[in-house]
C-alpha cells in the first residue's frame, strides 16, 4: 500500500517596512556630502571665505596709499570737507605768513567757496619709497585739459580694524602774496576776514580754490577775485585797486593841486616834480602848466604797493638866457607817476615824477597840420620884425659882434616843404623845415648886410585842451 506525502514549499520572506525606512539603514548607503545639512554648511563656509577675500581686497585697496589719494580727490570733487580732512596731514607753512588758514574750518570754507577744477582722475602709478612713505602719481582732467600730478603719502601709527594701515597725504600750504595800498577796507578769504598790513604780506592757505574779497571804502571800490592754488606753493594775488567815482574825483583834484605846486617852483629841476630843463645859461625861471594833466589819468600800483596816478603832463618854462634878447621858452612834457596816499575819505599826492613806458597820447583832432603851420607862419612874421641879432624864441642868429640897428627880412616861405609830426610820448606837435633870413645892421656906424647862419628850424607846439599853443622856434645850421 502506498502512502503519498505532500511537501509544502516555504513562503517567501517579506521585507519589513520598518527596516526599509530606518535612517541607520539609509545612512549606510548615502555619502555625507550628499546630505542637505552638510551641503548648507559647506555653502556657508564658501560664502564666508569669498566675502573675506573680497572684503580683504576692498579694505586693502581702500586703506592704501593710492586709496587715500582716491578718497581725497573724490572728496574734493563732491565738496566733502570731512572726508578730505580725514586723509591729509597739513605741514606748517614753509615761510613767514601773517595769517594761516590751514585748519579743518578753512578746508570747509574753501570747498564751499569753490571746488577744484577736477572733472575726472586716474591713478597712474604708486612708487614705494619705504615701509612708511609712497609717491602716488595721477592724471586729472580739467577745463584746461589733462594734467599730471603726484602726492607724497605717509603711513601713520594708527590702523583700521587693527590690521589695515592708515595713510595720509602730505599737504604743503600755498603762500598767497598780497600787495595792499594805504586806506584799504580789509580783506576776506573764503568768507573769513583777515587783518593784513599795508604793503606786502603773506597768507598761508590750503592748495585749493579760494575766493578773495577786497572790502570797499568811500575811496576804493570792492573787488572779488578767484584764485586756484591747486599744486601751487606760492602765488601772487593780482589785485588792481580801483577808485570809486568819488575817489577818482579826489585823485584828480589832488594831482592838479600837486602840479600847481610844482609850477610855483623856480628851479630847472624841482624836487618832487616831473618837469626839468637843462641849460647852464638859463636864469630866473618860471613854470606854467599847459592843459589838464589828468586828461588820461589812470590808477595803478608801483613796485612798493603804493597807489599811483599815471598820466601825461605838459609844462612851459620861461627863462632869461645870456646873449638872448627877451624871454625864452621851452617845453617839458611826458608821462608821469603821482604817488597817492589814501584815507577812508580823501586822497592826497606825496610826490610826482617823470616816468617812461606809459601808453602814448592820441593826437587831438584839432591839432591838424594846417593849424600848426598857420601858427608857425605868424611866428615867423613876428621873428622877422625883431630888432635883435638873437631874438628869443626865434631861429635866426648873427655872428657879428657889437651890432646895432638890426632889421630882418624873411626870404621866401619857410613853410614850403616843411613837415609836421606828433610825438605820442611828449604830446608835442613839431614843425620842421628850412628858412632864409637876411639882417641889415650897423657896426661902429658902418652898414652891413648878412644872412642868418641858422638855416633850419624846429617849431614846438602843445595842445592846451582848446587849441595849439606855440612854445618856441629853435634854429640850427
Amino acid at each position: 500500500m502506498s502512502v503519498e506525502v505532500e511537501t509544502q514549499e516555504p513562503a517567501p520572506l517579506e521585507t519589513s517596512p520598518a527596516i526599509a525606512a530606518s535612517p541607520a539603514a539609509a545612512s549606510g548607503r548615502q555619502p555625507a556630502w550628499r546630505m542637505r545639512r552638510y551641503q548648507l554648511t559647506a555653502l556657508f563656509v564658501a560664502i564666508v571665505f569669498v566675502a573675506a577675500v573680497v572684503g580683504n581686497n576692498f579694505f586693502s585697496r581702500q586703506y592704501s596709499p593710492d586709496g587715500a589719494v582716491r578718497q581725497y580727490l573724490s572728496a574734493l570733487q563732491s565738496g566733502d570737507a570731512n572726508s578730505a580732512w580725514s586723509v591729509i596731514q597739513v605741514l606748517a607753512p614753509s615761510g613767514s605768513a601773517q595769517v594761516s588758514l590751514i585748519d579743518r574750518a578753512a578746508l570747509r570754507a574753501a570747498l564751499a567757496s569753490a571746488k577744484p577744477d577736477i572733472k575726472n582722475f586716474a591713478i597712474t602709478s604708486t612708487t614705494i619709497s619705504d615701509s612708511t612713505t609712497s609717491m602716488v602719481d595721477f592724471s586729472y582732467d580739467t577745463s584746461q585739459g589733462t594734467k599730471q600730478a603726484k602726492f607724497l603719502v605717509q603711513r601713520s601709527g594708527d590702523n583700521h580694524f587693527g590690521i589695515y594701515p592708515t595713510w595720509h597725504l602730505v599737504i604743503q600750504p600755498t603762500l598767497l602774496q598780497f600787495s595792499l595800498p594805504s586806506g584799504g577796507g580789509g580783506v576776506s578769504i573764503d568768507g573769513k576776514s583777515v587783518s593784513l598790513p599795508t604793503g606786502k604780506s603773506t597768507v598761508a592757505v590750503l592748495p585749493l580754490g579760494h575766493k578773495i574779497q577786497f572790502v570797499a571804502t568811500s575811496m576804493l571800490a570792492s573787488q572779488s577775485l578767484a584764485v586756484d592754488t591747486f599744486f601751487s606753493l606760492a602765488q601772487s594775488v593780482a589785485y588792481q585797486p580801483k577808485l570809486t567815482d568819488a575817489g577818482m574825483l579826489k585823485a584828480k583834484a589832488a594831482v592838479k593841486a600837486a602840479f600847481d605846486a610844482c609850477a610855483k617852483q623856480t628851479g630847472l629841476a624841482p624836487a618832487g616834480c616831473p618837469q626839468s630843463y637843462s641849460n647852464a645859461f638859463a636864469s630866473v625861471t618860471q613854470w606854467h602848466v599847459v592843459g589838464d594833466p589828468t586828461q588820461d589819468l589812470a590808477i595803478g600800483s608801483d613796485l612798493h604797493s603804493n597807489l599811483v596816478a599815471i598820466g601825461h603832463f605838459q609844462m612851459l618854462v620861461a627863462y632869461q638866457e645870456d646873449g638872448i634878447d627877451g624871454t625864452s621858452h621851452s617845453a617839458s612834457s611826458g608821462p608821469y607817476s603821482a604817488a597817492l596816499s589814501l584815507s577812508s575819505a580823501d586822497v592826497s599826492v606825496t610826490s610826482v615824477q617823470a616816468i617812461a613806458g606809459a601808453p602814448g597820447l592820441q593826437r587831438p583832432s584839432g591839432a591838424t597840420d594846417q593849424a600848426a603851420k598857420d601858427l608857425v607862419t605868424k611866428a615867423f612874421a613876428a621873428c622877422a620884425s625883431a630888432k635883435s641879432w638873437a631874438p628869443a624864441d626865434c631861429p635866426q642868429r648873427l655872428s657879428a659882434p657889437d651890432v646895432s640897428n638890426v632889421s630882418w627880412k624873411l626870404n621866401g616861405d619857410p613853410l614850403g616843404g616843411s613837415s609836421v609830426t606828433f610825438d605820442q610820448n611828449s604830446g608835442l606837435v613839431m614843425v620842421k623845415g628850412s628858412f632864409a633870413m637876411t639882417a641889415n645892421f650897423t657896426v661902429s656906424g658902418y652898414p652891413y648886410s648878412r644872412d642868418s647862419y641858422n638855416t633850419t628850424y624846429e617849431a614846438d607846439l602843445l595842445w592846451d585842451g582848446q587849441a595849439l599853443q606855440l612854445v618856441t622856434i629853435s634854429g640850427d645850421f
